[in-house]
């Protein structure tokens, strides 16, 4: 199925979608925790925090716009906004040694921005692809 035909039409029902879900709220609850860590120096990161918001955030869009159907991408995009903007307020409500700030909420919204443009371009297909690569799809 070529890019442009996989843009057009909506993809096959995924057969675990349930797992797929599950996993990816897990993620959430991961993402969630890590951000809210009390000592913020304890973790180990080797670039620049606003990489790692990209990045986190793209990874995020990118597994939940392998779950949803692109119909429900704007949704997603929605809701990732919303926890990422949670997320800063509470950094900057919690006086923990974290803070909120604007540029870590950009990082977040051009990670969710990228992984969700690219699931409509056709990647969001991905998780099809994994499952009949694992003989899941019917």
């Amino acid at each position: 199925m070529s890019v442009e035909s996989s843009f057009l039409t909506e993809r096959p029902k995924l057969r675990f979608a349930w797992l797929w879900w599950v996993v990816g709220y897990l993620l959430v609850i991961l993402t969630v925790n890590e951000s809210l860590v009390t000592d913020p120096e304890a973790i180990p990161i080797a670039v620049n925090d606003k990489v790692v918001h990209f990045t986190g955030y793209f990874l995020l869009a990118s597994w939940f716009g392998g779950v949803a159907r692109r119909r429900r991408y704007w949704l997603v995009a929605l809701a990732l906004l919303i926890l990422g903007g949670g997320i800063e307020i509470a950094q900057g409500t919690m006086h923990n040694g974290r803070d909120a700030e604007w540029l870590d909420m950009l990082a977040n919204t051009l990670g969710v921005t990228a992984g969700l443009g690219l699931a409509a371009l056709g990647l969001g297909m991905w998780m099809v692809w994994v499952e009949r690569l694992l003989r899941l799809q019917k």
